[in-house]
């Protein structure tokens, strides 16, 4: 801003791309002496360069529903509430994509069902919440443990998964359940990622929210993943990053 200032003075209108600090852009701006009007260009959940990692360096995702609180509080802070300079915002990614996870900056799923934070966007924009909600989920854990606990498996050895969550309309709840090793072909701002390929033959429901996993046969590092849908094409979204080993 200081050079942009010094050597464009031209530009009147600045274009942002932040995702955890969005809610302290306004000050920051005005602290870094940017009197103009700007535009936030690109928002989205905490990147998986600024949230909580495992012991071996897995980024932690948040839920569709810690993602749809953070979206929420975020906006209202910041582009919501500086109507002075802020002169709109795009949030990313009205869609589906790979990177890092299938989940973690699409607020869609591949088969096009809607999450939570798909609510809190229509609620932002138009003050009203849909009629129909997307699934909340509470908590997810595996072996009784939450991904920021470290969770380390044995080899063949079987294990409890949880996915605790309710229905804003008291729809009927379903459950997939998806195995994959952690993505290790990873592209740098946006660049295109491979999905991992399904581990197969390792899980298997046993009630609503719950699963029995067989941890994979061999080490390293994998993520257990539930989609709860509702039957209105809404979807709640977790994944627990883990690591199999002797």
């Amino acid at each position: 801003i200081e050079q942009i200032k010094l050597r464009a003075t031209d530009i009147d209108l600045l274009a942002i791309n932040v995702y955890g600090g969005l809610a302290t852009l306004a000050v920051a701006l005005r602290r870094a002496g940017w009197e103009g009007a700007y535009m936030v260009t690109e928002w989205g959940p905490t990147g998986h360069w600024e949230g909580l990692s495992t012991a071996w360096k897995a980024p932690i995702e948040e839920t569709s529903s810690e993602k749809a609180a953070v979206y929420k509080s975020r906006y209202e802070y910041s582009v919501q509430r500086d109507t002075e300079k802020c002169i709109g915002s795009y949030v990313f990614l009205w869609g589906q994509k790979q990177e890092r996870t299938p989940t973690w900056y699409g607020i869609f799923t591949e088969k096009g069902e809607e999450s939570e934070v798909v609510d809190v966007m229509h609620y932002l924009w138009s003050g009203n919440w849909p009629k129909n909600q997307a699934p909340h989920l509470y908590s997810f854990q595996l072996d009784n443990k939450k991904a920021v606990e470290n969770v380390y498996l044995k080899p063949g050895g079987s294990y409890n998964a949880l996915a605790v969550a309710i229905d804003p309309n008291n729809d009927k709840l379903t459950y997939r359940w998806e195995l994959l090793p952690e993505a290790t072909q990873l592209g740098e701002g946006g660049d295109f990622e491979p999905r991992p390929k399904v581990v197969e033959g390792r899980l298997t429901p046993v009630d609503a929210g719950k699963a029995v996993v067989k941890a994979p046969d061999v080490e390293g590092a994998y993520r257990l993943f539930v989609y709860i849908t509702d039957g209105n094409n809404n979807v709640a979204t977790a994944n627990l990053p883990f690591y199999v080993k002797k």
